[in-house]
Parts: C-alpha cells; structure tokens; sequence
C-alpha cells in the first residue's frame, strides 16, 4: 500500500504546486507589464517636462528680447523727442528769419541804389575806355547798362542783384591793374579816325592811328580826344603789341594826368 500511495501523494503535490506557481507567475507578469507601462508613463511624462521646460527657456529669451526691444524703442523715442524740440526751436527761428526778410529787402534796395549810383558817377570820371570781347561787344557798357534795370527786374532776387553789382565793382578795380588794346572809331575835332586804343590800368588812354602817322590821348579835364607829340608814337606802339602779346614786357614813356572822382 505503501509503494501505491507515495506516487499518489507525488503526482499530487506536483498538482498542488503547479496550481501555486501559475498565478504567481501571472501576478508577476503583472507587474512587470504594469512596471513597462509605469515607465513609458514616465518617460512621456519626462518628455512632456522637456518640452515644456524649452518652450519656458524659449519663452524667458522672448520676454527678454521683447524688453531690450523695449528699452530700445525706449531711448529711440527720447532722442526723437530731442530731435523734435530741436526742429521746432529751428524752425521758430527760420520763421523770424523770414518775418524780416522784407525788412532786409527794404534796407537792401536803398544801399544797392547807392552802390550803382556811385559806380555810375565813377565811370563819368573815369576814362572811357572799353572792354571789347570776342563778339565785338562791350563788356563794360553792358554791364553798366544792366545795372540801370537790374533793381526794376522782378524774376532777379535781391540776392543775385548784390552780386550782380559786387562783380561789377571788381571788374572795375581789376581794371585799374590790367593793359587792353582795341580798334575804335574817336571823334577828334571834327573828324572821326579808326585808330588802335592803348589802356595802360587807369594811368593813361591812348591812341594812334592805323597809319602810325598820329597819336592821341583822353584829355580827363576836357573830356575829349586830343593829339599829342609824336615823340611818344614808339611808347605807344609798343604797349598796344605788348597789350596783344605779340612783344614782351617793358618800360614805357607815356602822357598821364591825374584821375579824379568828384564833381
């Protein structure tokens, strides 16, 4: 009975056993799929931490960026504001400067009469010398002829007027330190003569024929032509090739007189 039984009791511990292990294998299995599925979790979770912890950092480097901008626009506006009162300060004394802009004209008018007035009292005085250019125009006679208009002209500015004027009075003074020749006609006595001009600065205006057969000279007191002593045909001859750069520079003789400007 004995050799019977303990098989029995064998197999059936062998039964109970396996009865005991498969659910504690299950409940392991469990928890292990249980223990995966913790660990995703938590690995989502971390990833989800992550995420949020960049957009926080991206975030705090926005928020900075914005306050330098900030503090930009800031100080941009102060300046701009400095610049604005500036303009305004500048443009207050630009509208002064206009409101007296015709009290200037008014003062300028009277003082550019005088300065014509006295250039045209001059030029009564001075010899009547030309200045011929290459078109056989006047020079000097056309700008005194402008200046008896260029006051009354209303598409000249006062401005332009002063320097029409101012360029007239250094044509004069350079005048006085420069040598021309020209062909004119003069009246001498009754008679008109084509004759070669000599103008030596303002010292003395001269002439001789084109024959070389006579010499003159302005008389400033008679206001009038006259001929002189053919001693000083050479002289004469020799400034006007001098004056025409066809002869070098040299001492010259000739008749001079004093040079007054009042009346």
């Amino acid at each position: 009975m004995k050799r019977i039984l303990v098989p029995a009791r064998a197999i059936l511990a062998s039964v109970l056993l396996a009865g005991a292990t498969v659910p504690a294998y299950a409940q392991l299995t469990s928890a292990i799929s249980a223990s995966e599925q913790a660990t995703r979790k938590a690995e989502q979770t971390q990833e989800q931490i992550n995420q949020l912890d960049d957009q926080r950092s991206d975030m705090v480097r926005e928020f900075r960026t914005l306050l330098q901008q900030q503090d930009a626009a800031e100080l941009y506006a102060r300046q701009q504001e400095r610049v604005v009162a500036s303009q305004a300060n500048e443009l207050a004394s630009l509208e002064e400067q206009l409101g007296r802009v015709e009290e200037m004209k008014a003062q300028m008018v009277p003082m550019m009469q005088d300065m014509i007035a006295a250039l045209q009292s001059f030029r009564a005085w001075d010899l009547p010398f030309k200045d011929m250019t290459e078109t056989g125009i006047d020079a000097r006679a056309d700008s005194y002829e402008q200046l008896t208009t260029i006051l009354d002209r209303g598409d000249v500015s006062p401005a332009e007027q002063y320097r029409f004027i101012i360029e007239a009075f250094q044509r004069e003074m350079e005048y006085g330190r420069t040598i021309d020749t020209y062909t004119d006609d003069v009246t001498i006595g009754d008679a008109v003569k084509t004759v070669d001009v000599f103008r030596y600065g303002r010292i003395a205006l001269v002439y001789v024929t084109q024959d070389r057969s006579e010499v003159g000279r302005w008389n400033r007191e008679t206001k009038a032509w006259e001929v002189l002593d053919g001693k000083y045909k050479d002289d004469i001859v020799r400034g006007i090739r001098i004056a025409s750069k066809v002869a070098t520079p040299a001492v010259i003789m000739g008749p001079v007189s004093k040079l007054s400007a009042q009346q």
